[in-house]
């Protein structure tokens, strides 16, 4: 038996089939939310963080359709996340050019104005011609189509941004979905195992390397509860994953938590990990939730939020 949990890589067709219809459908909804936005939203640097979404919820879908697939093949899961973000990315410039191509300008000088509508006819136009719609986007790409400081990117420069904006969008997609197929699976109850953080605190593993070497080998002794002295100390949060319907399925993981108070007294935790998805028997299972399930009454408030 391996130490840590490794993956099975199956990947079931239906939850093949489901992730991509699914995901292409959710990646035509995001692309139009995500055109729309940037187009009627004035602010250029807003831009950033709208495409930061719409990376972020295309991942967060195909993380729950990996889910809902049960498909447990990480590389599998990324390739067809990375396939279903460009089918993203296509749908999002074919949206584009479609508005681009319907805008209508009228008024001179300040009082120019610009207004498009969504005509799924040339939408169907645009995306089934990619070779005419490469052709726009290279044109674009000479003149460009928006401003910043006065100036209009152009170039190389937008170039750069429409890459940057590529990465953003893939990156999504491919990091949360990936992670659901990292996760603990049941082969023998075809089921996820159940995340549980549990509450009380765990003192801060100094030596990472010692404390790995302990777990390992069983010695949970090593594990000591937190005492809290001030809100900014360091300590650890242990989390536990069981299978509902087969508890021979059960992982225990350990993360190191610092936390920074910034110049407006706003707290940051950021966390490394110690253990990752170490397999553990039942029995100890059941000492670590009895040791670390609650927090006494009395303390409850002393210790930081988990």
């Amino acid at each position: 038996m391996s130490l840590y949990y490794k993956p099975s890589n199956k990947m079931p067709i239906g939850g093949v089939l489901l992730f991509l219809l699914v995901g292409v459908l959710a990646s035509a909804l995001l692309a139009l939310v995500y055109i729309y936005a940037i187009w009627y939203i004035p602010f250029v640097y807003i831009n950033v963080f709208i495409c930061l979404g719409f990376g972020l919820v295309l991942g967060g879908v195909l993380m729950l359709l990996a889910r809902a697939g049960k498909l447990r093949s990480p590389v599998g899961v990324g390739l067809l996340a990375l396939l279903v973000g460009l089918v993203a990315v296509y749908l999002e410039w074919s949206v584009y050019l479609t508005l681009l191509f319907n805008a209508e300008a009228t008024g001179t000088g300040r009082d120019a104005d610009t207004s498009t509508s969504f005509s799924a006819a040339l939408f169907a136009d645009v995306f089934t011609h990619p070779g005419t719609m490469w052709e726009a986007i290279g044109k674009i790409n000479e003149t460009g189509t928006w401003s910043l400081k006065g100036a209009t990117p152009s170039g190389v420069f937008l170039g750069i941004i429409w890459v940057i904006e590529l990465l953003i969008i893939l990156g999504g997609a491919y990091l949360l979905a990936r992670s659901q197929a990292d996760e603990p699976f049941s082969e023998v109850a075809n089921e996820w195992a159940d995340e549980e953080t549990l509450p009380h605190p765990i003192g801060f593993a100094q030596d990472v390397a010692q404390t790995r070497t302990a777990l390992e080998t069983g010695q949970f002794h090593a594990l000591t509860p937190y005492v809290a002295q001030s809100e900014t100390d360091p300590f650890a949060r242990l989390k536990l994953h069981r299978a509902p319907n087969d508890h021979n399925c059960q992982y225990l993981t350990l993360e190191n938590v610092t936390t920074k108070i910034d110049d407006k007294g706003k707290a940051t935790q950021s966390t490394d990990t110690v253990v990752q998805y170490l397999a553990i028997s039942p029995v100890a299972y059941e000492e670590l939730k009895k040791r670390f399930g609650t927090l006494p009454v009395a303390t409850q408030e002393s210790y930081p939020s988990v």
